[in-house]
């Protein structure tokens, strides 16, 4: 069993592609936002991590790429940004949420503003 499986949630992002289902990991304290995925392994697909109540992210400390969605309050995609370099930020000021998924999700979903993630 997976140590982390006690932090997994299921959810699923519906595309023009159809509905992708997501296993994700729950950033809802400050500290847990702050953290992130610093010195955590690649994500492994279907895997992400969902930041509430966050507009912006960093990458320090991570040792990967990641692809970034931004969500608004609806959990509706408002912007997409594919492979964030580690040591980089990012933000979206109509962002209430923010979704990491390993590098390659958005094209591999075909990701784009308007879908939704349902959770």
């Amino acid at each position: 069993m997976n140590p982390d499986s006690r932090f997994l949630h299921h959810a699923t992002l519906h595309t023009a592609t159809g509905a992708h289902p997501l296993a994700l990991r729950i950033a809802d304290r400050f500290t847990s936002r702050l953290r992130g995925l610093m010195l955590a392994p690649p994500l492994a697909e279907p895997e992400g991590m969902l930041l509430t109540k966050c507009s912006s992210i960093h990458s320090g400390f991570m040792r990967q790429a990641i692809d970034v969605i931004y969500l608004d309050s609806n959990d509706k995609v408002v912007r997409c940004v594919q492979r964030l370099a580690p040591w980089s930020v990012s933000m979206a000021w109509t962002a209430t949420h923010v979704l990491e998924l390993a590098a390659g999700s958005i094209t591999r979903y075909d990701i784009a503003p308007a879908d939704r993630l349902r959770r």
